[in-house]
């Protein structure tokens, strides 16, 4: 059976659009902290690297020990 260039066509767009569709799906949404910035005595921002290991209500952040040198 000969398949015409119009089904290959359409079929190519279908498989396109599914895998746009498993790629999207695969990828979290990001975050970030809104208010409450801090900042060191010369004024740079202080940035925390936190995770919440897939519990969106507990976030667990790195620890700083020394902010400026």
């Amino acid at each position: 059976m000969k398949t015409d260039n119009y089904t290959k066509v359409v079929l190519t767009v279908i498989a396109v659009a599914l895998s746009a569709i498993a790629i999207q799906s695969g990828i979290k949404d990001a975050h970030a902290q809104s208010n409450g910035f801090k900042f060191t005595q010369s004024g740079a921002l202080i940035v925390a690297v936190c995770d919440s290991n897939g519990n969106p209500s507990r976030y667990n952040c790195a620890e700083v020990s020394r902010l400026e040198k």
